[in-house]
């Protein structure tokens, strides 16, 4: 009788304490052993990748915190702000130099007598949608 007891005791633990969550820890604790400088260097992605996977599943608790929110300083602010002034100034001179060159030209031609033929001017099919 004692080791039918026995049996139905160790049933119980084991189904009570999930027999994967076991296994996964100590994958996860080996993995953690192992010195990653010994690892080959075709099989570091996959070890990372293992160990990213096994971190996940034995995290049990999912803290959400709330995001800080970064402050920009006004110096930045204008800092950007001249920034973007002048690369506009110098991509406004560029097309305005384009639109002079004869390639522009000849696309524009070209791009007027597809367009009767419902085409781009590079040959596709022009779609309408409604």
């Amino acid at each position: 009788m004692e080791t039918i007891d026995k049996i139905d005791k160790y049933i119980e633990e084991t189904e009570e304490d999930n027999f994967d969550d076991k296994l996964m820890d100590k994958m996860f604790e080996f993995m953690q052993k192992l010195d990653p400088e010994q690892i080959p260097e075709n099989m570091t992605d996959s070890y990372i990748d293992i160990i990213d996977d096994l971190a996940d599943e034995t995290d049990d608790i999912e803290e959400d915190f709330a995001k800080k929110k970064v402050k920009i300083k006004v110096s930045d602010k204008r800092k950007r702000k001249m920034e973007y002034r002048k690369n506009r100034a110098k991509l406004k001179l560029r097309a305005k130099k384009y639109r002079r060159t004869t390639k522009f030209k000849q696309y524009k031609r070209k791009s007027k007598r597809k367009a009767k033929q419902g085409k781009t001017s590079t040959g596709k099919r022009i779609r309408k949608f409604l």
